[in-house]
């Protein structure tokens, strides 16, 4: 098979792993803004224990009233006698286990939309992704460099995949691939690690296979956020599909194949190119090229606005493009919230061929995201206030024609397999 252009200039690639506070990308899935909840001033409280439990009744009395259907999943009854076990914690637990602890019973509900930050003023220096041959580190601090692109066999004695899974009543809403998405961001939070018995100690030892094959044992210190500078993995080129991380949505015409490459990474307007315009310019060079194929990608595509996408698939619909072989729709692990409405609609309304991994959020699932605080702790609660129904089957993903994983060896080569694969196929 012949090269193709599908790689930039090596560089490093910057890993969007960033983790002061978990599901800080959540809260960027959809619009937010305030809602009618009760007033928080017969709430507050002057000592920290009394302040802990009225948050709690404030949490009781307000999430019921102002999420779309907070008991879908789990009873009221449990809801609440969950609630008051966490209330006769309080004399016990440090701020951060209750954090830990409330976000537990806000998973429970079953809405991954619904749900709070646990915020940690120390981590250990790791930023980890999961590829189909396991966790591997993609960032460190300039002591632990070595482990750079190093893929994780155990974390204190225990397989990572199984000390993965410990943590999964933080996720318990999440499909497979969601969870496989945003564990990554819990792992290296010391505080986590303890609650679930993953650690006693702040040091942690992790067996590891470093890149050239050679196992090693390290031990790890956590470290604060406000000290931490990762240093991340050198490829040998950076794949298309991460090559313009800045820009919510971008084409590229790849000319030897006559394909009309179009990445939509973010349901988000671009201030200086509405989706408007951007639609226009792409029809108008599509128009005035040789196109055989439109590759729709959405793999990195977390949520935002849904309807934005809406004119550009009808217009695809209407398009010379709509037909088996000509239309193809790659989706992954991030595909989620807004992109997942996407992806079904054009999934209903076109003949498009899907490619990539199943997505990370489910097709029917609860969203359009508010807000409210805890008067004491100031904590932010995000909860849904939507229902959207758009498959008649009940599934937690969105499976694709052809699955391709994302393998550690792809990323490292900065190769676009997804794509030499559509290239390819007649």
């Amino acid at each position: 098979m012949k090269q193709l252009n599908l790689r930039k200039a090596c560089s490093f690639t910057k890993v969007p792993y960033a983790l002061a506070i978990i599901f800080i990308v959540t809260i960027m899935l959809l619009p937010t803004g305030c809602s009618r909840v009760p007033s928080t001033d017969p709430y507050l409280a002057e000592d920290r224990d009394t302040g802990w439990v009225k948050d709690i009744t404030y949490l009781e009395e307000t999430l019921p009233k102002v999420h779309k259907n907070l008991y879908f999943n789990l009873s009221e009854q449990d809801f609440l006698q969950q609630l008051e076990e966490l209330k006769n914690k309080v004399p016990v637990y440090s701020d951060e286990q209750m954090e830990i602890a409330l976000n537990v019973i806000l998973a429970g509900m079953g809405d991954t939309h619904t749900g709070s930050n646990i915020s940690s003023e120390y981590r250990y220096p790791l930023e980890l992704h999961w590829f189909a041959e396991g966790i591997y580190i993609m960032g460190t601090s300039k002591e632990y460099q070595e482990l750079l692109n190093a893929r994780i066999i155990t974390l204190n004695g225990k397989k990572i995949e199984e000390a993965a899974d410990m943590l999964r009543p933080l996720l318990a809403g999440a499909n497979e691939s969601w969870f496989k998405t945003q564990v990554i961001y819990y792992l290296p939070m010391p505080g986590v690690l303890k609650y679930f018995g993953l650690s006693k100690e702040d040091e942690i030892g992790l067996d590891v296979e470093l890149e050239n094959g050679k196992m090693q044992t390290v031990k790890l210190k956590p470290i604060s956020h406000k000290d931490y500078v990762p240093t991340e993995g050198l490829t040998e080129s950076v794949p298309l599909y991460k090559s313009r991380p800045d820009e919510n949505y971008w084409y590229e015409y790849l000319e030897d194949e006559k394909i009309i490459y179009f990445n939509y990474s973010s349901c988000r307007q671009m201030r200086d190119k509405p989706f408007e315009i951007f639609r226009k310019e792409f029809w108008h060079f599509v128009k005035s090229h040789e196109v055989n194929k439109l590759v729709i990608d959405i793999r990195e595509n977390r949520g935002g606005i849904s309807t934005i996408l809406d004119p550009f698939i009808k217009e695809v619909k209407n398009s010379d493009f709509n037909q088996q072989g000509k239309l193809y729709v790659i989706t992954g692990k991030n595909t989620f919230s807004s992109a997942v409405l996407n992806a079904v609609s054009l999934k209903k309304k076109t003949k498009a061929y899907f490619v990539g991994e199943a997505t990370g959020g489910e097709p029917n699932h609860y969203g359009e995201v508010k807000q409210f605080k805890l008067p004491n702790s100031e904590i932010t609660i995000r909860y849904s206030t939507k229902y959207f129904h758009w498959l008649d089957q009940d599934v937690n993903t969105l499976e694709p024609d052809k699955v391709i994983e994302e393998t550690f060896d792809d990323y490292r080569q900065g190769a676009v397999p997804v794509l030499e694969w559509i290239i390819n196929r007649n």
